[in-house]
């Protein structure tokens, strides 16, 4: 979306660690807005994009770009399986618990960003995957609330994942970019959002 007079942009790196084999609850980072946004003020945010780039700062094989590897590949060769792995990431006004209940029609949800890793059966005979497949789904904000998402609050970014193994206990940093428009909040805003807050 092109930036206008008024738009915002505003960033922010957050980190997590996957588990030992390349998994992560759910989990958050709190995209601070406290310097724009006020109830009590009236004092909002339009919230128009949302870019997310996830980085590996650590790789041992993309040394000099720190570039994140979107190939989940898994290290126990031989075993001759077919298996995935994921990544969600998206934003929020509203903590879920669990990310697997997140979805672009959950209340609250401004945007969210999917990443598929399909390793084929193992060629055991060289010990590599037959094939390798990737898939990336992103429902940004201009699709979901194209006339920008309203917000009185902090943001959350909200992380989980599957069977990544290429990021066995590593810290991998994720990237956030907003633009985003100040805006007064009218009345009628506010007891929409108290509304939709109570919804569940």
């Amino acid at each position: 979306m092109a930036k206008n007079s008024m738009d915002l942009i505003l960033r922010d790196r957050l980190q997590f660690t996957l588990n030992a084999t390349g998994g992560q609850t759910t989990v958050y980072g709190r995209f601070d807005l406290s310097d724009y946004v006020s109830a009590l003020e009236r004092k909002g945010l339009s919230i128009k994009e949302v870019q997310f780039q996830m980085r590996d700062p650590t790789s041992t094989t993309l040394t000099n770009t720190g570039i994140w590897d979107q190939a989940a590949r898994f290290s126990a060769a031989g075993t001759g399986d077919t298996q995935s792995g994921g990544l969600k990431i998206y934003a929020t006004t509203r903590a879920y618990e669990n990310a697997d209940t997140v979805g672009i029609a959950s209340p609250d949800v401004i945007c969210i960003e999917e990443y598929l890793s399909y390793t084929g059966p193992y060629d055991l005979a060289v010990g590599l995957p037959g094939n390798l497949t990737l898939l990336r789904d992103k429902y940004g904000t201009p699709d979901l609330h194209p006339n920008g998402f309203p917000v009185v609050t902090d943001l959350l970014i909200g992380v989980a994942a599957d069977g990544w193994r290429t990021g066995d206990d590593q810290t991998l940093e994720l990237d956030v970019m907003l633009i985003a428009e100040p805006i007064s909040i009218t009345q009628k805003q506010l007891t929409e959002m108290l509304v939709q807050g109570q919804d569940q």
